[in-house]
């Protein structure tokens, strides 16, 4: 019985590895051009689960490049309640950007910004969290310049939940595989925290109620 269990495990992990291509970030504070969420590495991918909760709110993701490094950026709206229309824009904004684009909030003299506004909605759905997504917008490039560069994201006014993807390198540790499961409940419990909450219950509820049923 330990041994199926144990391959059991080892054919999920191997499993989730493949079908959840991005490492997730959440965010779990306001970020700002100076306090931003971290990227170490922007050509693996990575996904920010963040939220705009002001009509003013911008978050900020920061990173370092090298000059022709492959650049990419995708914004993905989760398809929940009252997020369906959600469509903020992002800015790379970075010394090494020779544009300037209007921005609603102000960047330090010597950078330069790109907005990326929101396209037509694309259907997209995540298999492992059975999680539906609409991509919004995507940049694909190089990095111009070395140098430190922020994602901006922010938007007319609205509110919601976004996901921002970075990179496209899919690159997996053993622990990355190991925290599948906590991920995989992170993510749901973004989307629906009630849900979420009500379903750990009920599954503790019934783990107990076994047990129970066992030392009877």
């Amino acid at each position: 019985m330990k041994r199926t269990i144990f391959l059991s495990l080892i054919f999920l992990v191997l499993f989730t590895s493949v079908v959840f291509a991005h490492k997730p970030i959440f965010e779990t504070s306001d970020t700002t051009f100076e306090k931003p969420i971290v990227v170490k590495d922007h050509t693996i991918s990575y996904a920010i689960y963040g939220s705009l909760d002001k009509i003013d709110d911008v978050d900020f993701v920061k990173f370092e490049a090298k000059k022709k490094d492959p650049l990419f950026v995708q914004m993905t709206i989760p398809i929940i309640k009252g997020n369906e229309d959600f469509s903020p824009s992002f800015a790379i904004i970075g010394k090494g950007i020779k544009q300037r684009d209007k921005l609603p909030f102000d960047i330090p003299e010597g950078y330069g910004s790109l907005v990326i506004k929101p396209s037509p909605k694309e259907y997209f759905y995540e298999k492992f969290t059975q999680t539906k997504y609409y991509i919004r917008q995507t940049i694909r490039g190089e990095i111009p310049e070395d140098g430190e560069y922020y994602v901006a994201v922010f938007s007319d006014g609205e509110k919601g939940k976004y996901s921002l993807a970075i990179g496209e390198k899919e690159k997996f540790t053993v622990v990355d595989w190991l925290k599948m499961p906590f991920i995989y409940v992170v993510v749901k419990y973004f989307f629906n925290p009630f849900a979420t909450v009500a379903v750990i219950g009920f599954i503790i509820i019934l783990i107990f109620y076994i047990v129970k049923r066992r030392r009877a």
